[in-house]
């Protein structure tokens, strides 16, 4: 039996503001540490034996206040950045909605396969992604902590539970949620916590406006 326990950093100044951040970087907020603390706590509740991190500020951010509460060096890995969201990154999404208009409306009108200006789509996260969990599921270590991001977090789960893209698109992850997906057998299974409470069965349902 294998977990792996996807963690979302925690909110970043950006987030709070809706400017998008994709691999650029951006620092955790008062409420953004706040929310690595109590995922910190969670997580020293299961015997997590690995833990793997983006290596963007904000993710290891997260990561520092979560160690003090999992006593686990932290493996950061590229494949497991943030969506990269080319020419758009580093300006309010009602910014890019105007700047950008027919491209933003493009990409409203296919999520998943629309690449704007130099970014990627979910195909190009799902190829950056997948060796990075083919390698994670060849470990020996049972309990695997993953700290990413809220789109190529998405990736990796759609990835592990082979989703379809409307079922891909359909949930998301907010800076307090934690998703674990069990491996049992031939079975996959997701439940998620909010906060410390939980777990939920399922993923969790997603929010329209969740910026990266």
């Amino acid at each position: 039996m294998k977990h792996l326990y996807f963690i979302r950093h925690g909110q970043t100044e950006w987030n709070a503001i809706r400017r998008m951040q994709g691999q650029w970087n951006s620092d955790l907020s008062d409420l953004g540490r706040q929310q690595a603390e109590v995922s910190g706590r969670l997580l020293s509740r299961f015997p997590i034996d690995r833990m793997y991190a983006s290596p963007l500020d904000r993710t290891r951010q997260t990561a520092e206040i979560i160690t003090r509460h999992v006593d686990l060096p932290v493996t950061f890995d590229d494949r497991i950045m943030e969506w990269n969201t080319g020419d758009w990154s580093g300006h309010l999404y009602a910014e890019v909605a105007v700047k950008w208009k027919e491209e933003w409306e493009a990409y409203q009108a296919d999520r998943f396969h629309y690449r704007g200006p130099n970014c990627e789509n979910y195909p190009d996260m799902f190829n950056r992604a997948r060796p990075f969990i083919q390698q994670v599921l060849a470990e020996d270590a049972n309990h695997i902590a993953i700290i990413s991001h809220g789109m190529i977090g998405k990736a990796m789960i759609s990835l592990l539970l082979e989703l379809t893209e409307d079922e891909t698109l359909s949930f998301g992850q907010p800076n307090d949620v934690v998703m674990v997906v069990k491996l049992i057998d031939d079975s996959r299974q997701i439940e998620h916590y909010v906060g410390e409470d939980g777990p939920f069965e399922g993923v969790h349902q997603r929010q329209l406006h969740q910026p990266a």
